[in-house]
């Protein structure tokens, strides 16, 4: 049984979606996920099945395209695999503050024009672009918002008034797989602001994250502080194993052959969006 609070938020989501056409920016995360299941789960309601698109680019991982593709076969999604161009902006590429904006506004405006021109009439603005954007997101640095609403993205979890703790709640209700993942922000968000962006680099991030994990991290982050300076999050209570002997040499070694030589561990452990406290 869903708390009562939490059923009628969910009856404010069915209740927006109603004669609707919808095209979902799909992640696999969370968010994203159990706001494609609740279309899926009434997608009666609709005025067509849902479509979940998911935008590639090189600050995505093989791992986060196999999976979103998993997840969306999971909850019965349409998913199409898009090309996404922000690589192609040097607004984007030179990483400043606001590069979430830069990348949101050219991933929003291609995949509301994709969607209009595959699942509706191009003349006829009736497609809605959708994000999984939460209650929670409005209390953070977050740049891509504005590039969303500039676009005329659509958030429904956000306007039916569901938090991040509510979403997992009806995640584990449908029994989702996703009910309990992590936040796993684009690689680039481990950048440094103002430190550019390249595909090398994100890639060294890639497989500095795998090294971490494989030594055991349940989660973490590879900061990238300076051209050869990574910086090493784990959650609080897994840092003293990664202080100890045998583990920071196998990863300091590891960090040296992706070409870092300053590498720190992080005292105070991970944290989400931990770039943002220097603006």
């Amino acid at each position: 049984m869903l708390d009562p609070l939490l059923a009628e938020k969910l009856n404010k989501l069915y209740d927006w979606a109603k004669g609707r056409a919808c095209a979902i920016a799909f992640s696999g995360g969370v968010d994203s996920t159990t706001l494609a299941k609740a279309l899926v789960e009434r997608q009666d309601l609709l005025a067509v099945p849902p479509v979940g698109y998911f935008a590639e680019s090189a600050s995505s991982t093989e791992l986060e395209k196999s999976e979103a593709r998993r997840v969306a076969n999971e909850i019965g999604l349409e998913l199409r695999v898009v090309q996404s161009t922000e690589f192609d902006d040097p607004k984007f590429v030179e990483n400043s503050p606001k590069r979430c904006y830069w990348c949101k506004k050219i991933r929003f405006s291609a995949l509301k024009e994709l969607a209009q021109r595959e699942l509706g009439d191009p003349i006829n603005a009736s497609i809605a672009l959708l994000d999984g954007s939460n209650a929670d997101d409005s209390g953070d640095y977050r740049p891509g918002m504005q590039a969303a609403l500039e676009v005329g993205v659509e958030s429904p979890l956000l306007e039916a008034g569901l938090n991040k703790s509510e979403i997992r709640a009806l995640a584990d209700y449908w029994k989702l797989t996703v009910a309990q993942k992590p936040s796993t922000p684009c690689l680039a968000t481990r950048i440094a602001y103002n430190l550019s962006i390249t595909n090398d680099l994100l890639r060294k991030i890639e497989t500095a994250e795998i090294a971490i994990k494989k030594a055991g991290a349940s989660t973490c982050r590879a900061r990238v502080d300076g051209p050869t300076s990574i910086r090493i999050e784990v959650p609080e209570a897994e840092i003293e194993r990664f202080a100890q002997r045998e583990t920071r040499l196998a990863i300091i070694e590891q960090m040296r052959d992706l070409g870092f030589f300053f590498i720190s561990l992080d005292m105070e452990g991970f944290a989400s969006g931990k770039n943002n406290r220097a603006i």
